[in-house]
């Protein structure tokens, strides 16, 4: 048994700098591995986007933004943030130039409406007249509007 303690044992005293340094160097190691996961990941993402249709000048805005630059240091996948990149984008758009109906004139310009019919309100000469200028009209094919 002591033979097994020697051979775990180190052979001389271990300083604070050495035990450091071995877990900077695992932390680097490791920080290393989980930024070169990270690259990947994002190549990936980018990747899939340009198969989606996404031009190398949209992928130029998007890789600027900074939300999109802040979700991915975040961890989020690159598709997720180009969703919210173009929400942003779209939200961006549509408050300045709300659209909205064109105003409808409920009272001509002209004055007032008349009340009733037209008909109604002729004398009977100017009815006499306006009958025989339609049926001449409509005799001759053309349309009678009242």
């Amino acid at each position: 048994m002591n033979e097994m303690m020697d051979t775990m044992a180190p052979a001389g005293p271990v300083t604070a700098q050495e035990i450091s340094g071995e877990l900077m160097e695992d932390a680097g190691m490791q920080a290393a591995q989980e930024a070169a996961t990270l690259e990947a990941a994002i190549r990936e993402g980018i990747a899939e986007l340009f198969e989606d249709g996404w031009t190398q000048e949209e992928l130029m805005a998007l890789s600027q933004d900074v939300g999109v630059r802040e979700a991915v240091a975040k961890g989020h996948d690159v598709v997720r943030a180009a969703c919210a990149y173009l929400r942003a984008q779209m939200q961006q758009m549509k408050s300045p130039m709300r659209r909205r109906a064109v105003p409808v004139s409920r009272v001509s310009g002209a004055g007032s409406m008349m009340q009733g019919s037209g008909i109604e309100q002729m004398s009977d000469a100017q009815f006499d007249a306006f009958s025989r200028q339609a049926r001449e009209a409509a005799m001759m094919g053309r349309k009678v509007r009242m």
